[in-house]
């Protein structure tokens, strides 16, 4: 006798509903690594002493384990940019004094929302025939909506944004390049706590 026809149907609706209730929407990211000074990125030779600039431009799996998304396909190249002072002078970083093209942060993680409505809609196709699964469609819709949440508030707290570097501190963030725009060179300029502008010379690895 074939094993199916030896559970019972209600059994086997439920251990369907739990199967489906595995894949609910989720996010899952990791926190943004320092990124290892092999290179000091500098127009200026005398200040490699105090400010060390590090780029890296992520690839798509560097994208999947610190945005659990693949914002490459959807039309953004991650720049992770590192800036240590090691002096104890306060610079200001500002978003206009970069050379690359940006975009914001909420731009972005809208593009890698997980649709809540198509899911919703796929689990009300089936629970047309199977109503076990109009649980899991209401489980994964608040947990897409969930998951779009933490979404928002992780790519937004990732993302560079105008602010002072504190002596001996570092600024660690992300850029949000349009891929029709990115280069994998550029120029940013710091002001320090004199307004004295200092211009350094970036290569994204």
């Amino acid at each position: 006798m074939p094993l199916l026809t030896t559970i019972k149907k209600p059994y086997l609706l439920f251990a369907l509903s739990l199967i489906t209730l595995s894949s609910c929407a989720n996010y899952h990211a990791s926190s943004l690594n320092t990124l290892a000074p092999d290179a000091i990125l500098s127009s200026h030779s005398m200040e490699k002493k105090e400010i060390l600039i590090v780029a890296k431009a992520f690839s798509k799996r560097d994208c999947q384990r610190y945005l659990d998304r693949d914002v490459i396909a959807e039309g953004y190249q991650p720049v992770q940019l590192y800036i240590e002072n090691r002096s104890d002078k306060s610079y200001v970083f500002a978003l206009d004094r970069i050379s690359l093209a940006h975009a914001e942060p909420e731009e972005v993680a809208e593009k890698v929302h997980t649709s809540t409505v198509g899911r919703a809609v796929g689990y009300g196709v089936g629970a047309l025939f199977l109503w076990p699964l109009a649980i899991p469609a209401v489980v994964d819709g608040i947990k897409s909506h969930e998951a779009n949440n933490a979404l928002d508030t992780d790519f937004l707290s990732k993302a560079a944004r105008n602010q002072v570097i504190e002596p001996h501190s570092y600024f660690n963030k992300l850029l949000f390049v349009p891929n029709n725009e990115y280069q994998p060179s550029f120029t940013l300029t710091l002001l320090d706590q004199n307004a004295q502008a200092k211009t350094f010379t970036v290569s994204a690895s």
